[in-house]
């Protein structure tokens, strides 16, 4: 029996980190749906997953860690992996079903290898261009059929969501090129969540945007601990992984995200899809299969959803 769970806890660990992670896209939605302010939303995420990732690496090496001179790398991861993709995401999920946004999600590596070719950083390659095509080729199927989306507002949403991609794919790249070897993965995570947190408070308190949680807890209060939960620990679940398994086994959080992301909305909410969602959902998974390198040569992992945002990205 020992033996047995040896051989595959991996697979079950990157089962239930895929699983977790997918159920944010429709825990965000059942968050914003109670009418919350999407600033306050997004403050108190960022704060209580920062917190709780912080409380992780004080366990676990004795300090935190970060310094003055880490504070330029965490500011820019955390416009571009926090701030704007995130309040993008939550606005998003007002007017998108949870598992279209989790199939428009699959667009983050697609998004940083194109980026990465554009600058120069990744040599062009037959396979994963033939991927960034897919991908687009999903995104139009979801947008341009009059079947697939249920108004006008939901498509412009799901472009708007391709911008938050973008963003993700941006960070990629900034932590890729200078994320210095004495801040790893999580006390990054931890950073920018707080730092992101500092920034989201003055604006949501100057919009009107701030809350304070209710005692006891009602759906938005619930929803706000549970996204922070799957923030927290999904993410030390990935960077589990990724160090015991590689970068490339570990990527493949990336399709059970969108998969379980996609499931999750029917069991949430009984969300039907048309066969041109469906369509788009196969070609982005083959999508994210050619783009997906085949090698562990990354030489430091990348941030995972927030879904998840504003989670880090786990599908590169």
């Amino acid at each position: 029996m020992i033996s047995i769970f040896q051989r595959f806890w991996p697979w079950i660990v990157l089962a239930v980190t895929g699983t977790a992670w997918g159920l944010t896209f429709s825990v965000t939605k059942m968050a914003t749906d109670t009418g919350a302010a999407v600033i306050g939303i997004a403050f108190w995420q960022t704060l209580l997953s920062g917190i709780m990732l912080m409380i992780y690496a004080y366990i676990r090496n004795g300090h935190i860690g970060i310094k003055w001179r880490h504070l330029p790398l965490i500011a820019a991861v955390s416009f571009t992996g926090v701030l704007v993709p995130g309040l993008i995401f939550y606005e998003a999920t007002r007017h998108v079903q949870p598992g279209i946004l989790a199939i428009a999600d699959t667009l983050v590596p697609m998004m940083t290898f194109a980026l990465a070719l554009f600058i120069g950083l990744e040599k062009s390659s037959i396979k994963r261009l033939t991927g960034l095509i897919a991908g687009i080729t999903g995104i139009l199927l979801l947008v341009l059929p009059d079947s697939s989306l249920p108004d006008q507002a939901a498509t412009f949403w799901v472009l708007i969501s391709c911008l938050g991609a973008t963003c993700y794919a941006v960070e990629n790249l900034i932590i890729d090129a200078y994320q210095p070897a004495d801040l790893g993965p999580i006390r990054l995570s931890v950073g920018m969540n707080i730092f992101a947190a500092c920034i989201l408070f003055p604006v949501a308190v100057m919009t009107d945007h701030f809350f304070i949680p209710q005692f006891p807890f009602g759906v938005l209060e619930w929803s706000l601990l549970s996204i922070a939960l799957i923030s927290a620990i999904g993410y030390s679940s990935f960077v589990f992984l990724i160090v015991t398994t590689g970068p490339v086994f570990a990527s493949q959080v990336g399709f059970m995200v969108t998969i379980t992301g996609v499931l999750w909305g029917i069991i949430i909410f009984q969300d039907e899809y048309s066969g041109t969602v469906w369509l788009a959902l196969i070609i982005m998974m083959t999508g994210l299969a050619l783009v997906t390198p085949r090698k562990d040569k990354t030489p430091s992992p990348p941030l995972p959803p927030s879904g998840v945002k504003p989670f880090p990205s786990p599908k590169e």
